[in-house]
């Protein structure tokens, strides 16, 4: 399974390798604000975050009958903010689940280092890589985006991994970051045009400009 998303990925959008998470990108995004002006800590701003969270996904992927991507990274550690144990899982069939990729991995953490030869790399770490490919109305996903919200505002349940959902049909990629920002990933303008309009107000001001070029 995750041969076949690798093979994917790197013919679609020129990913070279799933172990390294912050590869996994399209060359065209649309990155939209959750939580806005809203307090931090505000049970409203959670909400509001996964009010438009939950938006972008469904028209993001049309249709609950369409089969969707899963992919989960786990880094090993302690959470700095805590996490609901098993909450994420729990939002799959158990059947489907068990027929997941779930395999331990080195995952490239973001930082780099500096290797024996002075070049600098990326720092590997352990972790887990989870792959799944299932339909959408199998996915608990307004219990995961609710969970990732949850995060980093101290309420539960909340969850640290990492998860991406990607539509082999339309080539998009959704990664909702935290309760501030979700973005839209994919391999062409054309792909995300009919969002980038329809959810124009809720786009970052601070990536706007490059944003707006893709669709000039």
């Amino acid at each position: 399974m995750k041969a076949e998303l690798q093979q994917y990925v790197r013919e679609t959008f020129g990913n070279e390798d799933l172990n390294v998470e912050y590869s996994l990108a399209g060359q065209v995004y649309v990155r939209f604000e959750l939580g806005g002006d809203l307090p931090s800590g505000a049970k409203k701003r959670v909400k509001q975050a996964v009010q438009r969270a939950v938006t972008i996904f469904q028209e993001a992927f049309f249709g609950p009958e369409n089969k969707i991507w899963v992919l989960i990274y786990g880094y090993q550690g302690r959470s700095a903010y805590g996490k609901t144990a098993g909450f994420l899982y729990q939002q799959f069939p158990a059947a489907a689940f068990a027929e997941f990729y779930n395999q331990p991995a080195r995952l490239a953490s973001g930082w780099l280092q500096t290797d024996a030869a002075g070049n600098e790399v990326a720092e590997l770490v352990k972790g887990r890589i989870i792959i799944g490919k299932l339909k959408v109305r199998d996915i608990g996903f307004e219990n995961i985006l609710m969970a990732i919200a949850n995060t980093e505002m101290g309420f539960r349940p909340a969850l640290d991994e990492r998860v991406y959902f990607i539509d082999p049909q339309t080539n998009r990629i959704f990664h909702m970051a935290d309760d501030r920002s979700c973005l839209v990933a994919s391999n062409s303008a054309a792909s995300l045009r009919r969002l980038y309009l329809e959810r124009n107000n809720w786009i970052t001001e601070y990536n706007r400009a490059e944003i707006d070029a893709y669709f000039q």
